[in-house]
């Protein structure tokens, strides 16, 4: 228990130091240095996490899953959800996301992280926002790695959309699948607020603020208190209904199927 502890506490003290250069540097640097330092922050409180007892959320994800943009790792999304799930019972969060992720980080990097924790220890909830960085980027083959990565989300898994409320274009089209992705894996959908326009190269280079992670926040909040996703039952008679999650992928992650804060 020891060793965990100096370790938590030698990243904490790195993540000051960034903090504070990052207080006194210019633009770039400055945010080059909130990354290391809420990266930092996040290793720290991952390692009092894998100690300690109670429902367990764990986070896959991008730069705005680290709460880049937010005044304090606390004020970014994932730091308001677990504040208000800790109300509710002794949750712990281990945030496997990082900065500048894309979809095939998450499929290469963060999916194996997450089957390995959840070797030993279950998880209550798991969450995944992810493809913005890729979506900026135009990255091939968008479609196909958005599907795998949903197939391969435990049932019950919190995913993002892109742009809500929008009927046409590349995010749109990106919100399809995850609807029908979820539809079909029994997924929790966040509609999360868009963040995306003309000019816009990513959460890099415009991340949200403290107002905008509070609504990602309440949209997740609602994700997690909502019923997960069905597949519709169909009024043709030709065609069979296929009932959600009865043909899930090997390998997928494991975690519990039970509603957060459910008995």
């Amino acid at each position: 228990m020891q060793v965990p502890r100096m370790r938590a506490a030698a990243r904490r003290v790195k993540a000051g130091g960034e903090r504070f250069l990052g207080g006194v540097l210019p633009g770039a640097s400055a945010r080059r240095l909130q990354i290391k330092a809420f990266a930092d922050d996040w290793a720290a409180a991952n390692l009092e996490a894998r100690q300690a007892t109670g429902p367990l959320w764990i986070v896959l994800g991008d730069s705005a899953s680290q709460g880049i943009g937010a005044t304090r790792r606390e004020t970014g999304y994932v730091g308001v959800v677990h504040e208000k799930l800790r109300h509710r019972d002794a949750w712990r969060v281990i945030n496997l996301s990082r900065a500048g992720a894309g979809i095939n980080d998450v499929l290469t990097r963060q999916l194996p992280e997450l089957i390995d924790l959840t070797r030993d220890q279950s998880a209550a909830l798991v969450s995944c926002i992810v493809g913005a960085e890729d979506l900026a980027r135009r990255a091939s083959g968008l479609d196909v790695a958005l599907r795998q990565l949903l197939a391969s989300l435990p049932s019950g898994a919190v995913v993002g959309t892109f742009a809500r409320g929008a009927r046409s274009g590349p995010a749109a089209a990106l919100d399809a699948i995850t609807r029908e992705e979820a539809a079909r894996h029994r997924l929790r959908v966040a509609e999360l607020p868009p963040r995306f326009g003309p000019g816009n190269r990513g959460r890099e280079s415009n991340p949200l603020g403290d107002v905008e992670h509070a609504g990602w926040a309440e949209a997740v909040l609602a994700a997690i208190d909502g019923p997960p996703a069905e597949i519709a039952p169909s009024t043709d008679p030709e065609l069979p209904v296929v009932p959600a999650g009865d043909d899930k992928p090997a390998g997928r992650a494991k975690a519990g199927d039970a509603k957060p804060g459910d008995d």
